[in-house]
């Protein structure tokens, strides 16, 4: 864990400045996994403020530095579930227009941003529990052992889904890396 001496720190001296240092090395990450999870930018960036403030007011429950990322993205995946259950009290109806042909002719996609959109493609064809998955082990690259804490299941389970999941992943990238490359000759 190359981040260990910033969580240490602030497990030990619980300080502003050592929350700050924290707080650099974890944003990015757990944003970046709700935005894997299909949230909006500005959505990930309010649950991201949600989960380090209870990082920073529930650390005296964490005790050893090596279950940091564990217990950070179990804070961040129940932080998910609430956002997901407030919604879906709340839903709203809201009617977009279609753009026009020649509103659509002037897009283009940014080279730098398909792998991306593939990567978010990808992830929206696995059910949920297999995303979570993905993202926690190959994205964030927590152990198995922190997928097992994380996910409170045991690491047998862990192992297995993964495989399972890896085999379903292989499925649906397969067909659509075929129809880029047919689209590309043609």
């Amino acid at each position: 864990m190359e981040n260990r001496p910033v969580i240490e720190q602030f497990l030990v001296s619980r300080t502003e400045e050592a929350f700050c240092a924290l707080f650099e090395v974890a944003c990015l990450r757990v944003r970046r996994y709700f935005l894997l999870r299909g949230l909006d930018q500005a959505t990930a960036e309010d649950l991201t403020q949600n989960v380090l403030l209870k990082v920073y007011i529930q650390i005296g429950d964490l005790h050893k530095a090596e279950n940091f990322y564990g217990w950070l993205f179990t804070i961040a995946r129940n932080e998910m579930i609430s956002y997901w259950r407030g919604k879906q009290t709340r839903v709203e109806t809201v009617e977009i227009e279609s753009l026009s042909n020649e509103q659509t002719a002037g897009l283009t996609i940014e080279p730098l941003a398909m792998p991306e959109i593939r990567l978010m493609e990808w992830l929206k064809a696995l059910d949920p529990t297999d995303r979570d998955l993905v993202v926690l082990r190959f994205v964030e690259g927590l152990t198995y052992e922190e997928l097992a804490k994380v996910l409170s299941l045991p690491l047998g389970t862990i192992k297995w889904r993964i495989f399972n999941t890896r085999k379903k992943l292989a499925n649906i990238i397969s067909p659509l890396s075929e129809n880029i490359t047919r689209q590309r000759i043609n």
